[in-house]
């Protein structure tokens, strides 16, 4: 994100995406309000970490889920991810 961008700019920029615009169309308006606001708010935080702590995403990602959450939810999105990929002819 471009320094001196707001956060409800990029909030902006997120629901005009088309996985936000189905997400709206399957939850609601308020539904993909809030959790692009929430989206913006965890990059925000990543990022502050990594200029902080000087670490590793894998690392940041693990401090705040937990070891183990953090494990079990690139595994859950590995495996759709590679399902995607498979029905593409696509290598995972």
């Amino acid at each position: 994100m471009e320094m001196g961008v707001s956060i409800q700019d990029a909030a902006d920029e997120l629901l005009d995406t088309k996985i936000f615009k189905a997400a709206a169309e399957r939850n609601g308006d308020n539904f993909a309000i809030k959790l692009a606001l929430w989206i913006v708010r965890y990059i925000l935080v990543i990022c502050s970490m990594k200029q902080t702590l000087n670490i590793s995403l894998d690392s940041i990602l693990s401090r705040l889920h937990g070891e183990d959450n953090f494990k079990r939810i690139f595994e859950i999105t590995e495996n759709m991810f590679c399902k995607v990929f498979e029905q593409l002819n696509k290598k995972c």
